[in-house]
């Protein structure tokens, strides 16, 4: 436009240098307008200078229509499009950043002269991204690995800066590629891998600071993903209950130490769940020495003894009107068959005991003898077996050893995360069997060095136990964060570093709270403060909501991830879904009326054929505004490999939706879209 009215000015100064208006006398019709209206002899002035300018916009302005009207746009076609800038992040910046892709025509998909850069800032990075993308659209090679290599890159060579990370994956090559960018970073000693065949013991009832309720909670949450949500929440709320003081009875027994196999086994054996609880009330209460009863109990078991002809134990009477036995388990045993009321007399402890600890051990006792226990039979083996189904995916030997690990000493809970064949005697790395095994660190501390975990167990050869072990891995990287805002209120000068969330296959490892506390959509909502990015690559919005039920939970859980990537979608409901996401703009449609008249009409009594005299055709041409989708549902499932349409957000606002063409790991970042295209290497 500023061209144009260049031009009109140009026009109208060699206008009044070349044809200037008639000075006073020479022309006396001028003379005479000027004598009677000396203002509209000013308008007249005014305008004989100022019509060629604006003749000439006016021209410019109709002919750039037409040629727009009727010649695409008007836009020079461009066969591969211009170069690509620079490229616009690097591994020293002062805040990380993301580069999606290039980007040329917003909406058409064509190349353009002066392409662009598509770069996800710092604040828009904590917000999430999600990508969507059927089966070989290109998520992982076009996505999630140039993701991790940018990310994983930035300030790769600042201990103290440098991200830390969990990746989560179903298909055990993406744990390879993830430690290739480590090692092109310099950062190989960051990697740390988790599996059936690693080196590394990791304990998903290991967090100190969680207690029992929450780990029931996440262990309930999780039966719920894998088994379905029974109507009635009865069941739910009791396997809860029951792994809630399992836990709790364990970490009394094992010094603050307890495992999934000791939950199962216990869960599954009475005498067993029996026991240990007597052992910790032996432990804090003092040690049993013998049983005693009030009188008439005594007068009901020996009557009950009688009526079976079995023999009796011998009593004493001591004070209290209360009588006394030695110990005996099997009487203890007969009491509990008989349901009559007695006591343990125990000794007293040598070392007196912290009252909180005794406090919970009466909790445990109350709930075991108040509720668990007047469960009915039935109803209890119910409920037992409700979660054997779950936890006895944990007493397989095999998984035992990596995941119900012994207590490690104290002295090394807290050690450093060093290679483990550093520690391992020669000839026995060679073979994974025999491969030493070291407790993993603390997650909170692995976070704060700047360790990238990896969980690289393929769903091909246990899938029940890959999802299991990865949500529980998820839950609690994710609830280590969480306890960030909380150090940082408490050192106002500490900034931690920030923590990427890699998953791919995410439909895998999805799991939502609904109406309870735990859940991804948030963990996703409460971790920006903590600093994390969160990315996460899905076949398709079906597949989630396939996962996560039929609930509304899927839509919570995509509106924490801000930035979404489309690749191509392979069902309609995903594409009907994108289409909506991606918002509504107003266009002109244009709409056609053709009329025909014809005067006299008659029919013709010889042929049957209407006729008539004179007519006329007319046709009309009306446009009218409308709402339309910035992309159709057609435009998500006929995208090209590595091609996508996106959905930015900055940290601050949404910006429009926009067509981007990813860069593919396996090609260098200044070779354009458009260009690898037509040599074929997409």
């Amino acid at each position: 436009m500023t061209w144009r009215f260049a031009a009109g000015s140009a026009v109208s100064g060699f206008w009044w240098f070349m044809y200037p208006f008639p000075a006073p006398g020479a022309d006396p019709l001028v003379d005479l307008v000027a004598f009677h209206s000396p203002t509209l002899l000013a308008w007249f002035r005014g305008w004989y200078y100022i019509g060629p300018a604006v003749a000439v916009v006016g021209g410019a302005t109709v002919a750039g229509a037409v040629w727009r009207t009727w010649s695409a746009g008007g836009v020079a076609a461009v066969e591969h499009g211009g170069p690509l800038p620079s490229w616009p992040i690097g591994p020293s910046d002062a805040s990380p950043a993301l580069v999606v892709g290039e980007v040329h025509h917003p909406v058409r998909p064509r190349p353009a002269a002066d392409p662009q850069w598509l770069v996800i800032p710092e604040r828009g990075l904590f917000t999430g991204v999600a990508v969507f993308g059927a089966v070989g659209s290109g998520k992982t090679a076009a996505c999630m690995k140039p993701f991790a290599s940018q990310l994983f890159g930035w300030r790769a060579d600042e201990p103290a800066r440098r991200m830390a990370g969990l990746v989560l994956e179903v298909k055990g090559d993406f744990c390879h590629q993830v430690r290739g960018i480590l090692e092109e970073a310099g950062r190989g000693d960051d990697y740390l891998e988790i599996g059936l065949d690693g080196a590394w013991q990791w304990n998903p009832l290991s967090d100190g600071e969680l207690d029992s309720f929450s780990l029931a909670y996440t262990i309930a949450g999780l039966m719920t993903q894998l088994f379905g949500k029974s109507k009635d929440p009865f069941w739910q709320i009791a396997s809860m209950n029951l792994v809630r003081w399992l836990i709790e009875l364990h970490r009394v027994y094992g010094r603050g130490w307890v495992t999934l196999q000791d939950v199962y086994r216990c869960a599954i054996d009475k005498d067993l769940f029996a026991a240990r609880l007597a052992q910790v009330e032996d432990q804090v209460q003092g040690e049993r020495t013998g049983i005693t009863m009030a009188a008439r109990d005594l007068v009901k078991l020996r009557e009950a003894l009688k009526k079976e002809k079995k023999p009796g134990w011998e009593w004493e009477p001591v004070a209290g009107k209360r009588y006394r036995a030695a110990r005996d388990e099997a009487l203890a045993d007969k009491l509990e068959e008989l349901e009559i009321p007695y006591d343990w007399e125990r000794r007293a402890t040598v070392q007196p005991v912290a009252q909180e600890l005794a406090d919970r051990v009466a909790a445990i006792r109350l709930w075991y003898d108040k509720d668990w226990q007047n469960i009915d039979k039935k109803l209890r083996t119910s409920i037992v077996e409700s979660i054997s189904s779950f936890l006895g995916l944990f007493d397989d030997p095999a998984v035992a050893r990596v995941f119900c690990p012994q207590a490690p000493p104290k002295e090394r809970r807290d050690a450093p995360a060093v290679p483990p064949a550093q520690d391992a005697p020669a000839g026995l790395t060679a073979s994974p069997a025999l491969r030493l095994r070291r407790p993993l660190p603390p997650l909170e501390a692995l976070i704060e060095r700047g360790t990238v975990l990896a969980l690289n167990m393929p769903q091909g050869a246990n899938p029940m136990l890959s999802r299991a072990i990865g949500v529980l891995l998820k839950m609690s990287w994710l609830q280590a964060l969480l306890r960030r805002p909380a150090r940082m209120a408490a050192n106002p000068g500490w900034e931690p570093r920030p923590a990427v969330f890699l998953c791919d296959e995410y439909q895998q490892f999805a799991s939502v709270g609904e109406e309870d506390p735990a859940g991804d959509e948030k963990a996703f909502a409460l971790t920006r403060q903590s600093r994390l990015i969160a990315i996460v690559a899905t076949q398709s919005i079906s597949s989630l909501r396939a996962v996560l039920g039929q609930s509304e939970a899927w839509r919570a859980l995509i509106q924490t991830l801000r930035t979404r990537i489309y690749l191509s979608l392979a069902d309609d409901a995903s594409a009907d879904i994108a289409s909506k996401l991606c918002g509504q703009v107003n266009r002109m449609k244009a709409s056609y009326t053709v009329s025909e008249q014809i005067s006299r009409a008659h029919v013709s009594p010889l042929s049957g054929r209407a006729g008539g005299g004179s007519g006329g055709v007319g046709t009309a041409k009306n446009f009218r505004e409308q709402r339309e989708p910035v992309f159709h549902p057609r435009d998500f499932t006929v995208l090209g490999n590595f091609a996508a349409i996106c959905q930015p957000y900055d940290g601050s606002r949404s910006l429009p939706a926009q067509r981007v063409y990813l860069k593919p790991a396996h090609l260098p970042r200044n070779l354009p879209y458009w260009e690898a295209k037509a040599a074929g290497k997409l």
